[in-house]
């Protein structure tokens, strides 16, 4: 352990010091020196007083003022912020409601209007189905009719020739035609 030299001077002097070399037990004990010992305990304690109650203590004492006051705005702050926070959220809450509400009505409103569109191509396409169908039916019935007709020709045409080959007998067009069409009336 290290020991300042400022602790050896003192027991330096007194030991030097004749009379004092010879004084036995503790000097502060000594009644004799009562009194300039409690005369300095109170300038030192006085002087000590009032340094630490002019100087120090203040500067402690605004030091935690400050610290105190820095502390409350902080909070209060804080509590603003939370408040400001508060609103954004409601307000972003009531703006995705809303937001919500217009796409729900816009996506309504698109597929109502797609529906009356789908509605209306339908129908188009129907009505137009119907019409083609129609026409396509009455080609057929031509069709058919005209498929008969030149059947019926070609049939006159088959049976003249038939009944010129197997009975040797001419037959005009007509009378073949007449036979042949009532042939085919009756089944």
């Amino acid at each position: 352990m290290k020991h300042p030299a400022f602790l050896f001077i003192p027991a330096g002097i007194l030991l030097s010091h004749p009379a004092l070399a010879e004084e036995k037990g503790l000097p502060q004990m000594d009644t004799s020196t009562f009194a300039s010992q409690l005369f300095w305990l109170f300038v030192c304690f006085t002087a000590l007083y009032l340094l630490m109650s002019r100087f120090s203590l203040p500067r402690v004492a605004e030091t935690l003022e400050k610290r105190l006051a820095q502390k409350e705005d902080t909070l209060k702050q804080a509590g603003q912020w939370n408040d400001e926070a508060a609103k954004t959220k409601t307000e972003y809450e009531k703006s995705l409601v809303k937001a919500q509400k217009t796409a729900a009505a816009a996506a309504a409103a698109a597929e109502r209007s797609m529906s009356g569109k789908i509605s209306e191509e339908q129908a188009r396409f129907a009505d137009n189905s119907r019409k083609r169908l129609a026409a396509a039916e009455q080609n057929i019935a031509k069709a058919k009719a005209e498929a008969l007709h030149s059947l019926s020709d070609i049939a006159a045409d088959i049976a003249a020739e038939m009944v010129q080959k197997i009975a040797d007998v001419q037959i005009n067009k007509a009378d073949a035609k007449k036979a042949v069409t009532t042939a085919m009336r009756e089944g």
